[in-house]
């Protein structure tokens, strides 16, 4: 395969990458060694008004956010269907702000991204469900 050939096929496999509709985080260096962030679950509830024994109270938070600093979006990203997300971001105070109002009232938690390594956030929003 001549050169020209190998560049087309790394660039389809790049837009077919791109283009694939899943939400790529922010990458915060270039040397892959630098990857700081937050990773952690996203649940709403109580999602009965009645608990019951080994019965879950809450569940998983499909939703999108942003990450705000100084009342700008440095970055948005998504949990998934079981709740779990992943961001990428260079270390500093965030607020973390849901793209839609959930639950009772606005919830905009305040967050330290670390200087080293991933850190873990827990969100969960209040149905008022009583």
């Amino acid at each position: 395969m001549s050169m020209a050939t190998w560049g087309w096929a790394a660039l389809v496999l790049t837009v077919s990458a791109c283009s694939s509709g899943s939400s790529v985080p922010l990458q915060p260096g270039t040397s892959g060694r630098d990857k700081t962030g937050l990773e952690g679950t996203a649940r709403l509830g109580p999602i009965q008004p009645v608990l019951r024994e080994h019965e879950a109270c809450d569940a998983p938070l499909q939703a999108g956010f942003a990450l705000q600093q100084d009342g700008h979006v440095v970055v948005r990203f998504a949990s998934d269907s079981t709740g779990h997300f992943l961001v990428y971001a260079v270390p500093g105070t965030y607020l973390v702000v849901p793209d839609h109002p959930i639950g009772l009232r606005p919830q905009t938690p305040e967050v330290a991204v670390q200087a080293e390594g991933l850190t873990h956030l827990d969100l969960t929003f209040d149905t008022g469900i009583r």
